[in-house]
This record gives C-alpha cells, sequence and structure tokens, in this order.
C-alpha cells in the first residue's frame, strides 16, 4: 500500500516577514508521518486572499488533500476560510451552534463577545468541523469528488490540540492508512557525524532501513522507518547495542522527562546551583510533571558574592581559580546539596559570552559538576554558537550528566 500523500500550507504575514518562527510544520509533518501520511511539499503563504486562493488552488491540483494553518481567527487578515469557501464554490454562513458555543467560552473568559469575535462563527456551506479544546477557531474540513482541504488554527498549541483530539480519528476513518514501522532514537552526548560512523555498519546489515538524523540543540535524533514490524525490532536491538549509553529515549520522551523519571523511580532528589544558565536547568527540571516530588531546588548565583554568601564557596578559591572552573564548579554543586539536602548535586558555571573571555578562558567554556554522597563528576565543555545556544547546550549537558549518573548507580 503506497503512503497517503499531503501538501502543507502555513499562512501568515508575520511568517514571511520573519517576525515570528514557525513552529507548526515540523510538528504535523511529525505527527501526519506517525499515521502514514508522507508530507510532499510545505509552502509559506501570506494573509493576501488572492495569493492564498492560487497557492491553495494549485497545492490541491497537485495532491487532492492539504491542511493548512492559520488565518482563522477574527481580525481582518484573516481570511483563509474565506478563501476556501471560494476555492470550492460555497457560501460563508454563521453556524449557530458554533456561535453558541463561542459566546459561552467568551463568557467563561470575562470577555466581551463582539461583532469582530462573532467572525469566527462564518464557515462554509457544508463544512464538516473539528472541535478545538484549546481555543476558540475550529477546525474546518472541506471536501468535493477530488478534493479534500482541512483548515487548522495557526496558534501551536490550538493546532496540537485540535489534531490530537480530533484530527487524528479524522483522518484515520476517512483514509486508507498504512501505519509506517517507525523508530525514534533520542541521542545526546555525541555528534551527529559520530552518529552516521557508528551506526554505518547497521545500516549496511539493513538496505532497506530509511533512516534521517534530526539534530536538535545538543542532542541528536534518529528517526529510522522499517519496512516491517520484524525489522523494527531487529533494528532497534542492533542501534541500541551500538549507541549505548548515549541513547537516552526510543520515542517522544524528552531528556528531563527521562531523568525525572529516573529520579521518581529510584526515591532519588536533585537541587542546582547555576550560574551562566541562569535558572534554566531549573526551569528544565519543573516542567516535568511529578518533579515536586525529585526537584528539591535551585539557586542562581550570578554574582562570586552570590557564590559564596548563598553556597558557602570559599573566596580563596574563587580568587585563586576563578568562578570559571572545575573547583567552582565542584563547590557550588557541594553547597547546594548540603544547603538542601538532596541526593544530588549540580554546579554550572561558564562563560556564554560574548564577552568574558580571556586567553585561557574562551567564550564556551563551561564546567558542570555533580556531587552526590560517594560520587563527584566534573566535565569540562567549550560550547560552539552564540550566548543563547551555549547556554541551552549547558542545560543539555547538566541533563545528561545526571542521567548517566543516575544509570551508572
Amino acid at each position: 500500500m503506497s503512503e497517503q500523500k499531503v501538501e502543507l500550507i502555513i499562512i501568515g504575514d508575520e511568517l514571511l516577514a520573519g517576525a515570528i518562527k514557525d513552529a507548526n510544520a515540523s510538528w504535523l509533518a511529525d505527527r501526519l508521518l506517525s499515521i502514514g501520511i508522507g508530507v510532499l511539499r510545505v509552502t509559506f503563504a501570506s494573509d493576501d486572499f488572492k495569493e492564498l486562493k492560487e497557492i491553495l488552488d494549485e497545492a490541491l491540483a497537485r495532491t487532492g488533500f492539504v491542511i493548512s494553518c492559520g488565518g482563522l481567527g477574527p481580525t481582518a487578515d484573516d481570511c483563509t476560510r474565506a478563501v476556501a469557501a471560494d476555492l470550492f464554490d460555497r457560501e460563508l454562513y454563521t453556524n449557530k451552534r458554533l456561535l453558541n458555543l463561542l459566546a459561552e467560552r467568551y463568557k467563561k473568559l470575562g470577555r466581551r463577545f463582539d461583532r469582530i469575535a462573532r467572525t469566527q462563527a462564518k464557515v462554509p456551506r457544508g463544512a464538516a468541523l473539528l472541535a478545538n479544546p484549546a481555543g476558540a477557531a475550529p477546525g474546518v474540513v472541506l471536501k468535493d469528488e477530488s478534493r479534500t482541504l482541512i483548515l487548522l488554527p495557526g496558534v501551536p498549541g490550538q493546532m496540537q490540540a485540535i489534531t490530537e483530539t480530533a484530527l487524528i480519528k479524522y483522518l484515520k476513518e476517512n483514509f486508507t492508512l498504512s501505519v509506517p514501522h517507525i523508530l525514534l532514537l533520542r541521542t545526546a552526548g555525541t555528534l551527529e557525524t559520530e552518529l552516521a560512523q557508528r551506526i554505518r555498519p547497521v545500516l549496511s546489515r539493513f538496505p532497506d532501513l530509511k533512516t534521517a538524523y534530526l539534530p536538535h540543540t545538543g542532542t541528536v535524533d534518529l528517526r529510522i522507518q522499517a519496512p516491517s514490524e520484524r525489522k523494527k525490532s531487529q533494528a532497534l536491538k542492533e542501534f541500541s547495542r551500538i549507541l549505548e549509553d548515549d541513547l537516552y529515549a526510543v520515542g517522544r520522551e524528552d531528556l528531563s522527562e527521562v531523568v525525572g523519571r529516573m529520579l521518581l523511580d529510584r526515591g532519588q532528589s536533585v537541587a542546582v546551583a547555576e550560574s551562566c544558565t541562569g535558572g534554566m536547568l531549573a526551569s528544565r527540571l519543573v516542567d516535568v510533571a511529578g518533579s515536586s516530588r525529585c526537584f528539591l531546588g535551585g539557586v542562581v548565583s550570578y554574582s562570586n558574592r552570590a557564590k559564596q554568601e548563598l553556597l558557602g564557596v570559599a573566596s580563596g578559591v574563587l580568587e585563586l581559580h576563578g568562578a570559571v572552573s572545575s573547583q567552582v564548579a565542584k563547590a557550588m554543586a557541594e553547597g547546594v546539596r548540603e544547603r538542601l539536602n538532596s541526593t544530588c548535586g549540580i554546579g554550572i558555571t561558564g562563560i556564554a559570552g560574548p564577552g568574558g573571555a580571556t586567553r585561557t578562558k574562551p567564550v564556551g567554556l563551561v564546567y558542570i559538576a555533580l556531587v552526590s554522597q560517594d560520587s563527584v563528576r566534573i566535565k569540562r565543555f567549550v560550547f560552539p554558537g552564540d550566548r543563547s545556544s551555549i547556554r541551552q547546550r549547558s542545560v543539555i549537558a547538566a541533563l545528561d550528566l545526571l542521567r548517566r549518573h543516575i544509570v551508572s548507580r
């Protein structure tokens, strides 16, 4: 059975102007592929009626199946519903049931349901609606003998909520899909080029595997598509053997979720002391549901004075080695662990740039220390990139250091 194909149209002048980054295309393409729908093309379109109509018409002529994101709001530039109605020769009308639902929603939010807000109840005649559990505008489905056009909101949280609750169900009920045999392998502590070298022997033995490298800041995902469930199981066994501890998850689990789960499973806890990351590590840890049972707290000790007064870092250590040093990272980890009585303490100190470097301490130099009752681990990194990238990489490295420590116990 051949894979169903779709084109994605991402709509918004703000995207074309570079005012915001698209957060929809990659997420939606990945989610569609998981149920057997491959994305043939992604096109960015403006909110101009004529241009959008032309783009949608051409896409529908190519594949007969298009999903768009954006342009369903109540403001004057939101013209996607009107364009879709024109393409399918349908009139826009006010759906009274939708109007009542919107009125109730606005009432609960304590907002005025004015004339502009009411325009969100206008939909093409004969369209099916996909309920939006996270916002006002529903998804809209238009069909004729040869074409299917699905309109989704551009707000990522709303698009994802509709996809997970209504769109996937609709697609499975209305299309004949062949679910692919996909492995998502998530790795940390290695580079894309290194991964390619390491997995080459497996790929040579399994030439029918399709492999995609998905690099992120500080991590690399491998997406493996196998021709059968048996080959998928064999591939997982082989890749797990080769990747060893660099493989932190099979599936969509985030690194912070993996660490949180491991801490909870073992009844352990962590506290963090951050300098250059400024609370980013603590933020990632509290993103995990149930983190209050394993994350005891954090200290942002940006200045030397804060390191001394809040964490007990000795002035002599700071003077002799400098704030960015393995000795200070270790003292920060020891201090926060002692003060919060955690199983593990993590200390991060570094130079995120663009200034602050010296001849011996370049921008990107970061020390991360992990201290437990019977173990001390200290890692030195020189991360590439700008200030934001260096800080993000530091957080990933700290989470990975904690994960590897827990695995080794």
